[in-house]
């Protein structure tokens, strides 16, 4: 929550899943408090119950998302964002979240190390396959449904998977000149274009890899619900409207 908080000021948003941001409701300080105090309240709701261990995986994770979110500012405007550094971005933004959920669930269930690894790697799995679905419906979402204007990234500056694929193949002159009237056609050139040139489809196709692997991790855990929920996650991930 703290990080969604921040980035919501960052991109100066002003609704988020349909509702207004804390930032745009309350103003900019009010918003910054807010997170820094949620950022607070979980480290001490972890430390009653987590091991020194546990407290350094927390603060190696936190520290990943900020210099993740860092790089993404920095590529702002960056026409030449390769598909690495996209994904070195979403696995500190988002994957580092969901792997060390897992993790830490793990390790206080006492798992062993073994079972661990498995399932912190399925966490970060489904991150990487979640954020690309997120930046897919960026495109193609219900606005209604997503909650916040389509093509909020492109129209910042910050070129996801579709973009990045249209701006490598023979679509890249079509796919700047779209980007350069973004405003002025409400962003309709650039999806005609991310479509044209496969950049959508290629995107759907990276999501589902990840989803495979994370699959494939998952079949040899222990039966039981715990498998049962996180097959289940796995699954819905594609078929996601919001």
């Amino acid at each position: 929550m703290a990080t969604l908080i921040h980035d919501d000021i960052v991109d100066d948003a002003e609704t988020r899943r349909g509702i207004k941001t804390m930032q745009s409701a309350l103003g900019k300080n009010t918003a910054v408090y807010c997170g820094d105090f949620l950022f607070t309240r979980a480290f001490m709701l972890v430390a009653d119950m987590a091991e020194v261990d546990m407290l350094k995986d927390l603060s190696k994770a936190i520290a990943y998302i900020c210099d993740s979110e860092i790089d993404q500012n920095e590529q702002k405007f960056d026409q030449t964002v390769d598909v690495r550094k996209y994904l070195k971005r979403i696995g500190g933004k988002t994957a580092a979240l969901f792997a060390l959920s897992l993790a830490m669930g793990a390790h206080k269930a006492g798992c062993d190390k073994k079972l661990t690894s498995k399932l912190t790697n399925i966490g970060k799995n489904i991150g990487m396959a979640f954020q690309i679905v997120d930046d897919i419906l960026d495109f193609t979402g219900n606005e209604k449904t997503v909650g916040k204007p389509l093509l909020s990234d492109a129209k910042q500056g910050i070129y996801t998977l579709p973009v990045i694929y249209s701006l490598q193949g023979s679509y890249k002159e079509e796919t700047m000149k779209a980007i350069e009237m973004i405003d002025e056609d409400s962003g309709e050139s650039l999806l005609e274009c991310v479509i044209k040139s496969g950049g959508l489809e290629r995107t759907k196709g990276l999501a589902r890899k990840f989803i495979k692997k994370a699959l494939k991790i998952k079949d040899s855990l222990p039966d039981g619900y715990g498998k049962d929920a996180i097959t289940s996650i796995i699954e819905k991930q594609l078929e996601r409207k919001f």
